[in-house]
């Protein structure tokens, strides 16, 4: 008769399994094996008073004698099982043993458990990022949630879902990209619209998993056993079972520049910098609905995602985002429809006629817009609080100008003066990403701007905005000079 001995998971071997377990189930789902629909499983990951992991099965026939003591959270007591080998492609934790339920499995709750309720794992971004090849498994990411798209509803290859893509930030700065899917979108937007500041939200992504997409290391919620955590970090987190997360909080927002400064808020900035890189990873264009421009997603007919009805007419949009570099930083810019058309001469309709594209999930990119790398331009941009509320520091472009004389006219503007040197107000420490209200209201360098560069663009005599009309012929090179931001001499 086999005497059981009280023990870790770490202690567990093919040839050892006469260990008494105390563990927690840290997640339980029921999983439909490949091919047999009938047969469901209940599948766990259990964790042991040193936070160490590993997966069990709990087999159908099995189930109905366990599923009550096996709840999330719960801690027992294990003796009797039997542990089998994970291929690697399978395991989601790292631990290459599954501890099987047998129908005379010892499992009684265990009420003096002393282990964590989560065993949070954190993984650095860094070991993430720097990776060239995604890595099987699935581990916990934390982060400070800087900017969030819109939830999107995607139909692809007849599977309809959603998606939430976000950037997040650790607390030694490194980015990380981050996309939740399905009910992971639904339950972030939900907190996002129940949540008043949304400056500081905290995120916490247990058992996540690595997906490269576009030759960047990013992280996904996986296909089973993701837990999502998200917090007002504007506040303590006081719950004992999220002291990790509190403790990780106060390193995060110790940082001076944590909450942007209110003078960047609700502003119109001209910005001067150098395109570096195409953002290709949001596409170049899109089907928008006619009426208000918004996307369009298909079902047995287009519907427009802002208006929620059938649409009697769809166009292809151009929507462009940009990384621009100057000498003070880098930051992402979002160029729409008349932006993207007066750089390139071409209409999003024609190029797309050109490149024999069909369907918005086609993305190859042309060379009109991949020309566009290394174009030193003056951006005016859009800093409202649509930013702050959606966390999206990528600022829409209202305006562009490659004209030499305005570019020359903004770079002196945010020289700084050498010392002696005449002049009535110094523009010390100021850069081209800090121009701010260099437009309207204020004084700006030899009035750069014309009140014209905040007005709508003329309409054609359909009454139609140049880039909604129908395609054009390519664009003298006259035609295709960028007006929007003049310049007015001095005298």
């Amino acid at each position: 008769m086999a005497v059981f001995v009280s023990g870790y998971i770490n202690d567990l071997s093919a040839v050892k399994d006469n260990i008494t377990l105390r563990v927690r189930v840290l997640r339980s789902w029921t999983q439909v094996i490949y091919n047999k629909p009938h047969v469901k499983n209940l599948e766990m990951i259990l964790m042991d008073e040193n936070n160490t992991k590993m997966q069990a099965t709990c087999r159908m026939a099995n189930v109905s004698q366990f599923k009550h003591k096996l709840v999330e959270g719960a801690a027992v007591k294990l003796e009797r099982y039997s542990l089998g080998e994970i291929q690697p492609k399978y395991r989601m934790v790292n631990n290459a043993l599954r501890l099987s339920f047998l129908s005379n499995t010892l499992c009684e709750p265990c009420t003096d458990f002393t282990g964590f309720m989560y065993g949070f794992d954190f993984r650095g971004y860094k070991s993430i990022t720097d990776l060239q090849m995604e890595e099987d498994g699935q581990f916990d990411v934390i982060g400070h949630v800087t900017a969030c798209q819109d939830l999107d509803n995607f139909d692809k290859n007849g599977n309809k879902g959603k998606k939430k893509p976000l950037t997040l930030i650790d607390a030694e700065g490194n980015e990380l990209n981050c996309t939740l899917w399905s009910v992971f979108a639904q339950q972030f937007n939900d907190f996002l619209e129940a949540t008043v500041d949304h400056g500081k939200i905290m995120i916490v992504v247990s058992l996540a998993m690595m997906k490269s997409w576009d030759g960047k290391m990013c992280v996904q919620n996986g296909y089973h056993g993701t837990k999502l955590f998200l917090f007002n970090a504007a506040q303590p987190i006081e719950q004992d079972e999220f002291r990790e997360v509190e403790e990780y909080r106060l390193r995060l927002f110790s940082r001076k520049d944590a909450e942007p400064s209110e003078k960047h808020r609700n502003i119109a900035s001209v910005i001067v910098g150098t395109i570096i890189v195409i953002q290709e990873e949001e596409g170049w264009w899109y089907l928008g609905c006619r009426k208000c421009s918004k996307k369009v997603v298909k079902g047995e007919r287009w519907r427009c995602t802002k208006c929620n009805e059938i649409v009697k007419g769809i166009k292809s949009i151009f929507r462009l985002q940009v990384r621009v570099q100057d000498e003070s930083g880098t930051m992402s810019l979002s160029l729409f429809n008349d932006e993207v058309q007066s750089l390139t001469g071409r209409s999003a309709y024609q190029l797309c006629e050109k490149y024999g594209l069909k369907s918005a999930d086609q993305q190859v990119f042309p060379k009109e817009i991949t020309e566009l790398v290394g174009k030193r331009l003056a951006f005016k941009v859009s800093i409202d609080e649509y930013n702050q509320k959606k966390m999206l520091p990528v600022f829409t472009v209202l305006r562009l100008s490659a004209d030499v004389d305005i570019l020359s006219a903004l770079t002196s503007s945010v020289t700084p003066m050498k010392e002696g040197e005449a002049t009535s107000s110094k523009c010390v420490g100021i850069s081209a990403l800090d121009l701010e209200s260099q437009t309207d209201e204020t004084v700006t360098p030899t009035n750069v701007l014309k009140s014209t560069a905040t007005s709508p663009p003329a309409k054609t005599s359909s009454g139609k905005r140049a880039s909604d009309a129908e395609p054009r012929t390519e664009c003298s090179k006259t035609k295709r000079q960028i007006v929007d931001i003049k310049m007015e001499k001095n005298p």
